[in-house]
């Protein structure tokens, strides 16, 4: 998955690209203003795609914000404590450590 989104935020980049320096040809060659309005929807459409990129990446943001408060991810949590969480046990171990179980 994350192969595929950096692809996809290459391709992106790229269409934006295109299309603005398309849309500055179309509107400093001479030609009629209508030969631009092309390139002004494609920049449209991928400000639209960063935008719902952006309100993805916040809604992700406020949900792992909303798990750190409440210790739902399994940290002590800052609201209100996680009962189930022990010190230091977040912190890595070496390679062949046993678990204690209990």
């Amino acid at each position: 998955m994350p192969k595929l989104l950096r692809y996809g935020a290459l391709v992106l980049t790229v269409a934006v690209l295109v299309c603005l320096f398309g849309f500055v040809h179309a509107r400093v060659s001479g030609g009629p203003a209508e030969g631009a309005r092309p390139w002004m929807y494609g920049l449209l459409v991928c400000f639209a795609v960063m935008a719902l990129a952006a309100v993805y990446m916040a809604a992700v943001g406020a949900y792992h914000t909303i798990l750190a408060l409440f210790g739902w991810d399994g940290g002590p949590g800052i609201l209100r404590k996680n009962p189930h969480y022990v010190p230091g046990s977040d912190e890595p171990v070496p390679d062949g450590t046993r678990l204690d179980r209990k």
